[in-house]
């Protein structure tokens, strides 16, 4: 490729693969595409989304199973302005990406001359969903704001980092050529006079309970040695489903919202909360998890330590190291969880209240579960079928169920999932979204027929927002705005290049998700509520 011109687009594209990045998604525009010189002499492998959004989106779950960001690109004013809802979601949950965005020429930011896609202030807006958020003005910044995003992308909470650049810029020649940066700075590590409070706590805990986020969720092999040793009962939030198998007699699960699980935990006199902001959507009682017990925080994120009434001892340390390091030495007993009995008959319980509340909807988890392998994936949207999933699918591996937990984005399940599985192709993907939900970014079965991924598009159809209209009349509001014409799905998926499949009962959906996964290209599986709760009542 030494024909290709070196313009500053070039020598960020090169330099973006020369850091690991090996994957963009994106849509080329006026704006950008002195970027697209770079992609096509770098060989980056780039996919091209049917809306900016859904770039992001599937950046997002393209990191979630691998680890590694992937790269969005997109243009000036719109093109980013459609990113951020996506970009957002994947700031509120921690998930690594490099957004790239063009911005007008340089001579007239901040002028408001009127140009095409501008904005009085792009970078600010993208400030505010990014861990990390630069304008470059010259080719040497370019390089410097480089090294810093590949730097704040290896350490600390990861999070979205954004760098803009004039479209002026991109098209500038350079001397500059890819490097491969320094590597980051390691985790914080923790300060021994905190572990050594925690530990003396721990050893006086008479109920000890442990919290486990999505800054925890790769920590098992400590989680299980800490638990054995001090006998306690560990209880995850949704980030951190699978960290230890969910089989385990001290694994409550994801069941904060449940009342066995708040007894436990007003009765706990410590509580171990690693990687976890103790949040509102971790419990949905309340904006907070209140603990009545003493607190150990151990959170890579110091903001997350900034308030003391909030523990009794904070660890600002990776929250892996930090559990083995507590693990380390310290005595084992038999004590409140031989007392109280295995998590086993409380979880009974909570599976005996969802239920006689949402029967059907654990019947159509359970069929999932029953249809995936051990080391299946499922990116789930904002639906009731993946709250209840949320706790009821069985997760024996962290990384196995992903939920858009924090900021709640409908939408998120397909073209995350189409991310997810170029990530990782051999292993078995599946997205799991509402009706309404599904047609947020449905337009994406276009992308996954074009990749001919072999992608199960699980849609749970009780036409309308069902969750809405129940919180309605619970609220005694009559329901409005909820019961919307839906499309027909089968026909619509077949447009869109991808089979249609609409099924009645358990072993139908089992069947189908089975057969979608062997497929040549994505399927839309329909799950008709009506349908599948008579099929299941007469089974």
């Amino acid at each position: 490729m030494s024909n290709v011109p070196w313009t500053v687009g070039r020598y960020v594209i090169e330099t973006v693969a020369a850091n690991g990045i090996d994957t963009a998604f994106g849509i080329p525009g006026v704006h950008n595409i002195e970027l697209y010189r770079g992609v096509g002499a770098a060989r980056l492998r780039h996919v091209l989304a049917r809306h900016e959004q859904n770039a992001a989106f599937a950046a997002d779950g393209y990191a979630r199973t691998s680890g590694r960001p992937a790269a969005v690109l997109v243009i000036s004013g719109p093109g980013l302005s459609n990113a951020l809802t996506a970009i957002a979601q994947a700031y509120s949950d921690s998930i690594p990406m490099l957004v790239i965005a063009s911005t007008p020429v340089r001579a007239s930011l901040g002028r408001r001359w009127g140009v095409l896609h501008e904005l009085p202030d792009q970078r600010a807006l993208a400030a505010g969903v990014t861990r990390l958020a630069l304008h470059a003005n010259s080719a040497a910044e370019v390089r410097a704001h480089l090294a810093a995003a590949f730097a704040d992308l290896a350490g600390g909470r990861r999070r979205p980092v954004y760098l803009g650049i004039p479209l002026d810029l991109l098209a500038e020649i350079t001397e500059l050529r890819p490097e491969r940066f320094a590597a980051a700075s390691r985790a914080p590590q923790a300060n021994p006079p905190a572990l050594a409070a925690a530990r003396r706590l721990l050893e006086s805990a008479e109920r000890p309970l442990i919290i486990a986020g999505g800054g925890a969720r790769h920590a098992g092999a400590a989680l299980t040695r800490l638990l054995e040793a001090l006998d306690g009962y560990l209880v995850t939030t949704v980030a951190a489903k699978g960290v230890i198998p969910e089989s385990h007699p001290a694994n409550l699960g994801a069941s904060l919202p449940y009342r066995a699980t708040q007894e436990l935990l007003a009765a706990a006199d410590v509580v171990v909360a690693a990687g976890t902001e103790l949040a509102e959507t971790d419990i949905y009682t309340t904006v907070r998890v209140t603990v009545p017990g003493k607190v150990i925080r151990i959170d890579i994120d110091a903001a997350q330590l900034a308030e003391p009434a909030t523990q009794e001892v904070a660890i600002h340390a990776d929250a892996g190291a930090a559990l083995a390091a507590l693990a380390d030495g310290l005595p084992s007993r038999r004590g409140w969880r031989c007392a109280q009995g295995d998590a086993g008959p409380r979880r009974a319980t909570i599976e005996a209240q969802i239920g006689e509340h949402g029967g059907t909807l654990l019947g159509v988890v359970r069929s999932l579960r029953a249809a995936l392998p051990a080391d299946g994936v499922v990116f789930s949207d904002m639906t009731q079928v993946a709250y209840t999933g949320n706790y009821a699918f069985a997760a024996d591996r962290p990384d196995s169920w992903f939920h858009p937990c924090g900021y709640g984005t409908l939408g998120f399940a397909l073209p995350a999932a189409i991310g997810a599985k170029i990530a990782q192709p051999e292993r078995p993907v599946v997205a799991l979204a509402g009706d309404f939900g599904v047609q947020f970014t449905l337009q994406e079965l276009l992308t996954a027929a074009e990749l001919q991924l072999p992608l199960p598009v699980v849609v749970w159809n009780n036409s309308a927002l069902k969750q809405i209209r129940d919180d309605m009349v619970a609220a005694g509001i009559e329901p409005v705005g909820v019961e919307g014409r839906n499309p027909d799905f089968e026909a619509l998926a077949a447009a869109l290049g991808a089979e249609a499949l609409r099924v009645r009962g358990p072993e139908a959906l089992s069947a189908a998700i089975g057969r979608a996964l062997s497929a040549r290209g994505p399927t839309l599986v329909e799950v008709r509520a009506v349908d599948f709760h008579t099929a299941l009542a007469r089974h």
